[in-house]
Order: structure tokens, then C-alpha cells, then sequence
């Protein structure tokens, strides 16, 4: 039979691999104690503020800035980590810090010329 005439082969059916797949994790769960029982949904997300309190508590938050104040303190970021080897979070942190300290300075710098 030349190659012409050959029929493409169909497509395998993967339905049932992936119900057995299934079962077959369930079974190995099971065997090893890892079959956890389902936990019912709660009733309302908790508060933001109940995860983020507390010493070391960490979080992200976004804002849009020039692009070359970005670059500069990701710069800043770079150089203080690799001088001190500083955790990175624990550099941005003392940053931020040392912006809200400059607060008052910028928000004169930025209030309108009268």
C-alpha cells in the first residue's frame, strides 16, 4: 500500500486513563495516610488584616512609578543585598521605611508652587 492511500490513525482516547489516573492517586493516598478528609468551604474570607498582623508578617502591594525611580531602587536593592547579604525583603523593607521617614520632605518637594 503506497503512502497515499494510508488512512491517519485516530486520535487514542484518553477519557478513561485519565479516570484511572485518578483512582489510581486516591488508591496511593489512601496507602500512605495522606487521604485528607474535605474541608467544607468557610462561611467568609477572613479579614486582610488578620494575616498581615504581626511581627514579620510580610505582604505586596503595587503602585506605578517612573521607570527610572524603579530601576533606581531596584539598584539600591542590589547593591545594599550584595554588601550586606541581607535577605532582599528585609532591604526593600528598611527602604520603605527610610521613605516614610522622608514623608514630610516630599510632600513639601511636591505641593504646589503657590
Amino acid at each position: 500500500m503506497s503512502a497515499a492511500k494510508r488512512k491517519a490513525a485516530p486520535a487514542p482516547d484518553m477519557g478513561g486513563l485519565t479516570d484511572d489516573w485518578q483512582k489510581m492517586t486516591s488508591l496511593r493516598q489512601g496507602e500512605h495516610g495522606w487521604q485528607e478528609a474535605p474541608t467544607p468551604a468557610p462561611d467568609r474570607a477572613p479579614a486582610p488584616e488578620a494575616s498581615r498582623s504581626g511581627p514579620g508578617a510580610m505582604t505586596r502591594r503595587s503602585w506605578y512609578a517612573s521607570a527610572d525611580a524603579v530601576e533606581a531602587l531596584a539598584k539600591a536593592v542590589d547593591d545594599i543585598h550584595h554588601a550586606t547579604r541581607a535577605p532582599k525583603h528585609a532591604v526593600v523593607s528598611e527602604l520603605f521605611r527610610a521613605a516614610a521617614a522622608a514623608a514630610p520632605h516630599v510632600q513639601q518637594k511636591l505641593a504646589p508652587k503657590e
